[in-house]
């Protein structure tokens, strides 16, 4: 079977998201700082999507989102769609098509936890009633400690892309 490189470096970036899963539930829970834990799986699937684009976001979150729910004890299928609307959202900045600086990266970040959180807290039956105080309380900080995180490991990873000159 030939795979043309962009197909390989596509599988080999993928195997990135689960080992992050594995990180997620083994690794995050011992960087707790006062109960806030950071996001580890998000960081290398929010890093996967810019990369990836729409349509591989979608299924490895999908598939990630699965994997969680079997772990959880939350509504089945919450973190499968939060992950896939996740995925699609931010896949939409895909690095082919536009550029996405250092700083955007990361406030794109942090704008997909919380729309994650978000997605999740609602899709789990917890009504819309207490969605303001969960993210005020639970995800924002989350989201911060994950975009510290995701500073850092983005500066490892730079954008494929250079910025265009219309």
């Amino acid at each position: 079977m030939n795979l043309n490189a962009e197909t390989r470096y596509t599988i080999q970036r993928a195997l990135y998201v689960p080992i992050a899963l594995l990180a997620q539930v083994t690794i995050a829970p011992a960087m707790s700082i006062l109960g806030v834990q950071p996001s580890l799986l998000l960081v290398v699937f929010i890093l996967f999507a810019f990369r990836a684009g729409v349509l591989a976001a979608m299924w490895m979150g999908f598939v990630c989102g699965l994997l969680l729910d079997t772990y959880s004890s939350g509504a089945a299928g919450s973190f499968a769609l939060a992950m896939a609307l996740t995925g699609f959202v931010t896949g939409q900045l895909h690095e082919r098509r536009m550029h996405v600086s250092y700083p955007l990266r990361v406030t794109v970040l942090g704008l997909a936890t919380l729309l994650h959180d978000g997605i999740w807290h609602v899709a789990s039956h917890h009504g819309l009633n207490t969605l303001g105080g969960f993210l005020a309380r639970v995800s924002l900080p989350g989201a911060l400690y994950t975009m510290i995180l995701g500073a850092i490991l983005f500066a490892f990873r730079p954008p494929r892309t250079q910025l265009r000159n219309w």
